[in-house]
């Protein structure tokens, strides 16, 4: 077995406490890399993790090098803390975070100054664009360019340097074509009105208190916590969990903790769950989803931006009457802080307790690929565009692979191009109505009144991973027993067009992503005729 640790020293010392031989690097025989190679990793299991719970398995299957589980996995935690009753510790956490944004700001400025030396004598060396390398330089120039270092913890300068780092890489990767996503530009110097402070710690003191209200952090010291920190702390307590690093925030005027952390996976018990489900997400229903056994659940949007429109007009007009700085003006920004957490808080919520009652329910379930900048680019009016983000779907997928991939669950991504609106789920046909988003279809053949969530539900919930290539280069959905027989959307001939062209994607499954959740058991959602809709 191979193992693959976070650096090289670490390398070394997991082959020294386990007998292990460290490898060559395959560019440079002369030099170690980060693998390491073993007998057995159970046998060493305790050697290793006494050096590192971060590191990746490898077993040899014939001359390719495939990837299993180690036993480990990141997640994270977040909870709400109280400001120090303290004026002087509540000065304290501001001075981190300002320090944080100094750091930032000085590396920044020796970089500019690099790249304006550079441009005037073509031999100039310049600072590597690294964390290392940087912090080095700070390290050196400190005591000249903040004579008051020592006064904050070391780990809010390493933080600020850090994220510039880390700025620079997405700008130069966003330039070499080789970031998706929009365009990246260059980093920006940051100020105290446009900048979050936050500061992140990953030596030093982090603990969790074994009284279950109080977090530890380096420098600023403990932290009573709104919340009860006891799932993590037993956990932490048993060695199932250790923290990494725990970052401070500040978000509409509170403290927040986040805490990152490496918990041993315990393998998921195998499911008697053989139900699949489709869902479609929209604006009008957040979510429609059409079970195997043929019932149809919708859950409501929300909308708590929409919501508190009015109020926050209200709230913006009374702020700006107020002077900047006045007490008045303090409220009125409070009040439309105080709106800004609800509208979250709520959004997070109920998406949360939506993959919870999936992940419960379903074992697999399959999902559309959206593409929410190409949505809101063909809403048009800026209403439907703001409505589009109000909804917040791209939380949906990343929060159901995560919690599917725990539970030992599967999640289908359909095809991008999958018309699951337009395909009439009972004959194939193609689909019409009034306008773009009208929330009733006409089938053209039966003359049939078809909702179009529904429908849409209907086909992803049927949609197979070897479907033939459709007009828009994904399958046609295959229709349940209870429908009929199978059959392909041959009524329509613009929906026969183009139909050798092969499909262009498959169905994917979504990785997980870490985190923890908290959610309720029963979460709400409106359960629907299963007639209705039906094939």
């Amino acid at each position: 077995m191979i193992l693959e640790l976070r650096t090289k020293a670490e390398a070394a010392r997991v082959a020294a406490s386990t007998g292990g031989r460290q490898l060559r690097s395959p560019t440079d025989p002369t030099k170690f890399s980060r693998r390491v190679e073993i007998d057995d990793l159970e046998s060493h299991r305790q050697a290793v993790e006494s050096v590192s719970v971060l590191f990746r398995c490898f077993e040899r299957r014939g001359a390719e090098l495939v990837e299993v589980p180690s036993g480990w996995r990141l997640s994270g935690a977040r909870f709400e803390v109280e400001w120090p009753e303290d004026p002087a510790r509540a000065s304290l956490i501001r001075s981190h975070f300002g320090a944080r944004r100094f750091a930032y700001n000085w590396a920044l400025s020796r970089v500019k100054a690099d790249l304006d030396e550079k441009s005037a004598d073509p031999g100039h060396e310049s600072t590597a664009w690294t964390s290392a390398a940087l912090r080095k330089v700070w390290n050196a120039e400190k005591d000249t360019a903040a004579p008051w270092w020592a006064a904050n913890s070391k780990e809010s300068y390493a933080s600020g340097i850090t994220d510039l780092a880390r700025a620079l890489h997405n700008w130069r990767a966003s330039k070499a074509g080789r970031r998706k996503g929009r365009p990246v530009g260059f980093p920006r110097f940051c100020s105290r009105h446009n900048d979050h402070g936050r500061v992140r710690f990953t030596t030093g003191t982090l603990r969790l208190e074994a009284d279950r209200r109080h977090l530890t952090l380096p420098v600023v010291g403990a932290l009573r916590s709104k919340e009860h920190t006891g799932r993590l702390q037993r956990r932490v307590a048993k060695r199932d969990a250790r923290v990494l690093n725990m970052t401070l925030s500040e978000r509409w005027g509170r403290l927040f903790v986040s805490v990152n952390y490496a918990e041993r996976v315990r393998a998921p018990q195998p499911s008697a769950k053989a139900a699949r489900c489709g869902v479609d997400l929209g604006l009008r229903t957040l979510a429609t989803v059409a079970g195997s056994d043929g019932a149809l659940h919708e859950f409501e949007n929300p909308a708590p931006f929409r919501a508190t429109l009015s109020e926050r007009r209200r709230v913006g007009r009374e702020m700006s009457r107020r002077i900047a700085g006045s007490r008045g003006h303090r409220r009125a920004n409070a009040k439309l802080a105080r709106l800004d957490r609800r509208a979250v808080h709520l959004r997070r919520e109920q998406w949360h307790q939506l993959t919870h009652r999936l992940v419960r329910e379903y074992h697999e379930v399959v999902v559309e690929d959206l593409d929410l900048m190409a949505m809101k680019k063909s809403m048009g009016r800026r209403a439907f565009r703001r409505s589009v983000s109000d909804a917040a779907l791209g939380m949906f997928r990343p929060l159901l692979g995560y919690k599917l991939e725990r539970e030992g669950g599967r999640l289908v991504v359909a095809d991008r191009f999958f018309a699951s609106s337009q395909l009439h789920h009972g004959c194939g046909c193609r689909l019409v109505g009034t306008t773009k988003l009208a929330e009733q279809l006409v089938c053209q053949v039966s003359g049939e009144l078809v909702e179009r969530d529904v429908n849409a539900a209907l086909n992803l919930r049927d949609w197979p991973g070897h479907a033939s290539p459709g007009s828009v280069g994904a399958g046609v959905p295959v229709v349940s027993s209870s429908g009929g027989s199978t059959r392909d959307a041959g009524s329509d001939p613009e929906a026969t067009r183009g139909r050798e062209r092969p499909c262009q994607t498959g169905a994917p499954v979504v990785s997980a992503v870490a985190g923890e959740t908290r959610t309720d058991p029963d979460p709400p959602g409106r359960v629907r005729n299963p007639e209705r809709g039906a094939a």
